[in-house]
């Protein structure tokens, strides 16, 4: 596989952040392209289903999907950091590092049991440090798709 376009990190950071169920992301290397893709869109090529009996804007995204399956160059790498991507586990690394003893406390328990998320992003606004979360969250998740592109050999545009 012979990267010919770097791909642009910001839609790489916005895949993971999506985390939509039920999809495909691919990086076309030639052209630094991020595709995603229904998996329904993906069982229609497999199963070479007619086209006509989809509309216009997912027969583009099928065809797409059929070029993908066909892919004999290796120009397509799937994406596969999303579906390793844990969130949960940067919350827990957030209230570690945050310097608040009692902040640390109290958002350590927002994140106990079901509605872990939802209260967790209630506290924050709470305590003001929303702000902080959203930049050490895209600094994580910066840093890990970095890394994962740097294993994949793709190279990425700032």
């Amino acid at each position: 596989m012979k990267n010919n376009r770097p791909v642009k990190l910001d839609d790489l950071i916005s895949e993971i952040e999506l985390q939509i169920d039920d999809t495909f992301t691919f990086i076309h290397t030639n052209t630094g392209e991020v595709i995603t893709l229904m998996r329904e869109e993906m069982r229609a090529a497999e199963d070479e289903e007619p086209l006509e009996k989809y509309p216009d804007w997912q027969t583009e995204n099928i065809e797409k999907a059929i070029s993908i399956i066909e892919d004999e160059d290796g120009a397509y790498v799937e994406f596969t950091l999303r579906n390793h991507f844990n969130e949960y586990e940067i919350m827990e690394e957030f209230i570690i590092s945050h310097k608040d003893q009692k902040n640390r406390e109290e958002l350590y328990d927002t994140i106990q049991g079901r509605g872990a998320f939802r209260r967790f992003k209630d506290k924050i606004i709470e305590l003001g440090v929303d702000n902080q979360w959203y930049k050490y969250k895209e600094s994580k998740i910066r840093k890990i798709v970095i890394e994962w592109c740097k294993e994949h050999k793709i190279e990425v545009l700032d």
